[in-house]
């Protein structure tokens, strides 16, 4: 067998699918997920080799290039995509049932031909396994022992002993919008195209702009879920319907942006508005380092070099190189290409091309961009959760809750909570806002039935607008554990907020079980109580920063 490559020019990678979990798991999610999953696994292929992040420690820029690929699959139930996997050069194993139950030898061969695989007479850095079976747990062990690297996709829910074994782990959002290339549906309704907007609507816009500039702080800005609170200042928007005709908030909030030079979206989740200084303020003498970072060159790298200071100062918390990735396609458009990032191929070979300017690359999965001056090192737990919290430790039981708000307005609640969150990854939100993610995922079913990416990313956008910081990433959490506990979104309608949370509370206690945290009865009645407990059963209720806006 040949001997690693210290610093290896291709990640030399083999791929193992286990087909029947992955589309049984995204046929639960979205139908269309599970058909573009399994009739053009060639784009999820090339997204693979040329896009998925090769964040591992002691590799440097490096392309990736699967070198086996094979496919375990029923052939009494999905024969029918067979011929899709076979042209895009995948070795089809057949995995028939052998029980009465259906249970079929997948794992079992996955397991040998992956542990086979590690004496191929090609050194292998890297095994890609799509697969949420936490079986596989013990085989990400011994590819670590090996000195070897792993990246795992899971449909739904991860046991943390599973993702605590890999060292990559594809989220399902990540695999649906990039790898599928499925995209989020946009909020529907009119919209006021800014050239039509009346002299009258102007001076409001024009007010409320520096209104926003005021309150944005110079060095985080504000949160998109504090800027209702803002705009209720003005009389206008108050007796306004719909936003003042533009239908959402973030839709008025680009139109407020657009208005001055000085203001910028800084896209995280949620989004917020931040200071920005003009391209003309850069170059006059005196300017700030910030300053300059905003004069973009003519120089392609150069200008990514600037917006990507810009947004990683910007952040309150180290940003994963995922979303700097989609956020950097999106603001240059068709000047930068996620195919070939200016033939760097991958987007972390790009990062390490550019003039970072003090900004520092971590490998902590998933892989993070920080600013030393303002951000403290990922380690994993304190990156994920914006805050800077230190990493659980055995010897620490129980778990202590940081001094945030939860345990600032409900010090009985917080620390089952936050040992609730750390072990099973149950979004770590207020009961207010529990409350209103609910309602609004009820609602938005009401009105226009369940479908995964576009419920996640409105519920997600009405929960912002009515003031509380609830991120897609907590709806996703939501949807996927609700799907996994049997729950059918708008088979008993009207859909109701307390029948949603109840089985929210059932499956967080579920995965408190296979997390092997044993509840009692009085601590399951405290996740009730932190779920459930400001979910009113009659009544409307007011937005969280004040009264109702007519929309």
């Amino acid at each position: 067998m040949s001997l690693p490559e210290t610093e290896p020019r291709h990640i030399r990678a083999a791929l193992f699918v286990d087909f029947d979990n992955i589309q049984i798991g995204l046929e639960q999610q979205d139908p269309s997920f599970a058909a573009e999953f399994a009739t053009n696994p060639e784009r999820w292929l090339t997204w693979l080799e040329k896009q998925m992040p090769c964040n591992y420690p002691g590799v440097g820029p490096a392309q990736r290039r699967i070198l086996i690929r094979r496919c375990y699959m029923n052939p009494h139930k999905f024969s029918g995509f067979r011929p899709y996997f076979i042209r895009s050069a995948f070795e089809v194993i057949d995995c028939p049932p052998l029980t009465a139950r259906g249970k079929t030898s997948t794992d079992i061969h996955m397991v040998m031909d992956i542990l086979d695989s590690l004496h191929e007479s090609t050194y292998l850095h890297e095994f890609i396994i799509l697969s949420g079976d936490a079986d596989f747990t013990p085989v990400l062990l011994r590819l670590r022992r090996h000195d070897r690297c792993n990246a795992v996709l899971s449909v739904g829910y991860v046991s943390p002993a599973y993702k605590a074994s890999c060292d990559y782990l594809i989220s399902q959002d990540e695999f649906v919008h990039d790898a599928l290339g499925i995209r989020y549906q946009e909020d529907e309704g009119p919209q006021i195209h800014l050239d039509e907007i009346s002299e009258a609507t102007a001076g409001i816009l024009d007010r409320m702009a520096a209104r926003i500039w005021e309150v944005a702080a110079p060095s985080e800005g504000i949160e998109a879920s504090e800027l209702p609170a803002v705009y209720k200042e003005f009389a206008e928007f108050r007796q306004s319907i719909h936003w003042l005709g533009f239908y959402s908030l973030r839709r008025l909030t680009e139109a407020l942006v657009a208005r001055r030079s000085d203001l910028r979206i800084v896209e995280e989740d949620p989004w917020r508005v931040a200071r920005a200084v003009p391209a003309q303020a850069a170059a006059e003498p005196g300017a700030t380092e910030e300053a300059a970072a905003d004069l973009l060159p003519a120089d392609p790298r150069a200008e990514l070099s600037a917006w990507l200071k810009t947004t990683v100062s910007a952040a309150k918390a180290p940003v994963t190189m995922a979303q700097l990735a989609q956020a950097m396609v999106q603001h240059f458009q068709e000047r930068v290409s996620n195919d070939d990032w200016l033939g760097a191929g991958t987007f972390k070979s790009l990062l390490e091309q550019l003039d970072l300017q003090g900004l520092k690359l971590s490998p902590v999965t998933p892989g993070y961009v920080y600013d030393p001056a303002r951000h403290a090192a990922p380690n994993g737990t304190a990156a994920m959760n914006g805050a800077a919290h230190e990493e659980a430790r055995p010897d620490q039981a129980p778990i202590v809750a940081p001094q945030d708000a939860l345990a600032a307005k409900y010090p009985e609640l917080a620390p089952l909570a936050w040992k609730v969150h750390q072990l099973t990854d149950t979004p770590y939100l207020l009961p207010e806002h529990y409350a209103v993610l609910l309602r609004e995922l009820a609602r938005e079913i009401n009105e226009r039935g369940y479908q995964l990416t576009r419920t996640s990313k409105t519920v997600r956008d009405r929960c912002v607008e009515r003031g509380a910081p609830v991120a897609r990433s907590h709806i996703n959490f939501v949807l996927v554990g609700l799907g996994y506990m049997g729950y059918r979104f708008g088979n008993d309608p009207p859909e109701r907020p307390e029948r949603l949370g109840e089985a929210l509370v059932q499956n967080t206690i579920n995965l408190c079980r296979t997390a092997q945290l044993s509840l009692t009865e009085e601590e399951e009645d405290q996740v009730r109580e932190w779920i459930m407990g400001k979910l009113a059963t009659n009544g409307r209720a007011e937005p969280l920063n004040g009264p109702a806006v007519k929309h």
